[in-house]
């Protein structure tokens, strides 16, 4: 009996053991599959993100909005680890670079950006034991935003600091022009302003008077200056 129980266990294991090692190695096949299609559509993704302009980025949601700045801090030099959508204690972003860590929060908005954004932030520079603390926005900060971000050394990127930074570290390594092509991208090109002194329109030179009137109504100027005339075009 006992004869009988091992030449059968033989031919069975000599009938299935082709075909278990088939199944194994298509798994091992199919793994390796999806390790490179994952590669190729993250690749793909970094690409496209990083040849869009500041009107695209208005256009973004959230989650996309972290993901293109994980692809700008990365060209950076900065390690960047996403945290979790939800529960992720005021940071969006963990950057860590020369041995310091930053939390960052990222906030796509329409509108200014208040206190709160501020003090989530401030919050979760304690809670991942943070050295630096950013907020970055695609707009501007409320007055109240500002003053509690530079009571808590918070950094502030607002829409001007944001397209500064992509224009000078968003260029491949392989094409020396991409910074002047995303300086000439039409979505970049209403943006940019090179310097407060002058008018944004006509380039005339500003008294001191015209460029504190236009940074302080940032609602209608949107951070650029204009000379007294240029004003009433805005």
């Amino acid at each position: 009996m006992d004869n009988f129980i091992d030449i059968f266990t033989k031919q069975i294991i000599n009938v299935f053991y082709p075909f278990l090692v088939f199944i194994y190695l298509l798994i091992f096949i199919l793994f390796i599959f999806k390790f490179i299609i994952n590669l190729i559509l993250k690749k793909i993704e970094k690409n496209k993100l990083k040849k869009i302009g500041i009107n695209d980025i208005d256009n973004l949601d959230g989650l996309t909005f972290e993901k293109y700045l994980e692809v700008l801090f990365k060209n950076m030099g900065y390690k960047v680890i996403r945290t979790p959508y939800m529960q992720d204690y005021g940071a969006d972003l963990i950057l860590e670079k020369d041995n310091k860590k930053t939390v960052v929060q990222a906030k796509r908005y329409k509108s200014k950006v208040g206190v709160k954004a501020i003090q989530e932030i401030v919050a979760a520079k304690g809670y991942y034991k943070a050295d630096h603390a950013m907020v970055i926005t695609n707009s501007y900060f409320t007055f109240n935003a500002k003053i509690l971000a530079k009571e808590n050394n918070v950094e502030l990127w607002d829409r001007k600091n944001l397209i500064k930074n992509i224009i000078q570290y968003l260029s491949d390594d392989n094409k020396n022009d991409n910074k002047q092509a995303l300086v000439n991208n039409e979505s970049f090109k209403d943006e940019l302003q090179t310097d407060i002194n002058f008018c944004f329109i006509c380039n005339k030179r500003l008294t001191d008077k015209e460029i504190d009137y236009c940074l302080k109504n940032t609602d209608i100027f949107k951070g650029k200056t204009y000379c007294y005339n240029c004003q009433k075009k805005v």
